[in-house]
């Protein structure tokens, strides 16, 4: 069983034509809304694939709180509510697919997690995303201190939030990790080398858009393209690329696959509207059968 620990949000998605300068204006062609949280993105992609999972968090009163326990149907949740508002998201799209977001902590900046050592017990993997709060990277700290206590794995998502502290900031999390993915725009603020990460953890997974996706240990580096598609939305393009990453790996396929079936998943995620657009597993399993000429 895999274990999401990160924020529990509702993403509203705004397609607009164009970004104005600052101060300006643009229109807001329409307003969706989805369940989201880059964590629990991962997790509901993970489940859909049969793959035993698991998620702890904090959440509000609100009918979207509801709304993102609906989202995770099949998934074992234990979610805390700490504030009467669930986490919020205001996601802009452009007609180019590029997005910014805009983060309303809500409760997923509350951090008071219902876990004990039954969790900790039960759970073989645990994915650690980002909070939007500053107790996020101590309380991921103990997570992962507790998850090695118990002789687990521990796979982070190196994303904005920890980044912009420094590696300085990141280094005794990292001493508890297995698996680093990240994005190579976020993984340049860092402002290190690969080599330096390698340091602390076995695998590291670099994702780089249309420019596919890279894996390193400490002897080996793997290398896969991105899958040309048109883009509509780069909303949970890494996340989705994560859920194909890890149904590989949990089930033992080898590096190249892993990532030739994150870039698929990711690859199919972007082409529609939201973070949880993914393929059938069929449809994963056929890809993992073919060859490269493919892509």
């Amino acid at each position: 069983m895999i274990a999401g620990v990160g924020p529990a949000l509702i993403d509203y998605i705004h397609l607009i034509d164009e970004y104005p300068e600052r101060g300006g204006n643009t229109i807001v062609i329409w307003t969706k809304k989805f369940a989201g949280g880059a964590g629990a993105n991962v997790i509901y992609g993970l489940s859909r694939y049969g793959i035993e999972c698991s998620f702890y968090s904090t959440i509000g009163r609100d009918e979207d709180a509801e709304f993102f326990r609906r989202s995770m149907e099949g998934v074992y949740l234990k979610l805390k509510v700490t504030h009467e508002r669930t986490g919020r998201v205001d996601i802009y799209v452009d007609r180019q697919g590029e997005r910014t977001f805009f983060v309303h902590p809500n409760a997923s900046g509350i951090l008071k997690l219902d876990m004990d050592c039954g969790d900790f017990e039960m759970n073989d993997y645990f994915y650690l995303d980002p909070f939007p709060s500053r107790e996020s990277l101590k309380l991921h700290i103990e997570v992962a201190r507790k998850a090695k206590e118990f002789g687990k794995e521990v796979i982070l998502s190196m994303s904005y939030p920890y980044v912009k502290m420094g590696f300085e900031s990141l280094k005794e999390l990292l001493r508890y990790t297995d698996i680093v993915i990240t994005s190579k725009a976020e993984f340049d603020l860092l402002d290190v080398e690969i080599e330096d990460v390698l340091k602390f953890v076995d695998l590291f997974v670099l994702t780089m858009g249309k420019d596919g996706a890279m894996a390193l240990t400490g002897n080996s580096e793997f290398y896969h393209p991105a899958y040309k598609v048109k883009v509509v939305d780069t909303t949970g393009a890494g996340d989705s690329f994560a859920v194909g990453f890890l149904y590989c790996y949990l089930k033992g396929y080898d590096v190249e696959t892993c990532l030739k079936i994150g870039n698929f998943v990711a690859g199919y995620n972007v082409q529609k509207y939201g973070a949880r657009n993914i393929p059938s597993l069929n449809e994963v399993e056929c890809e993992i059968s073919h060859n490269d000429k493919d892509v």
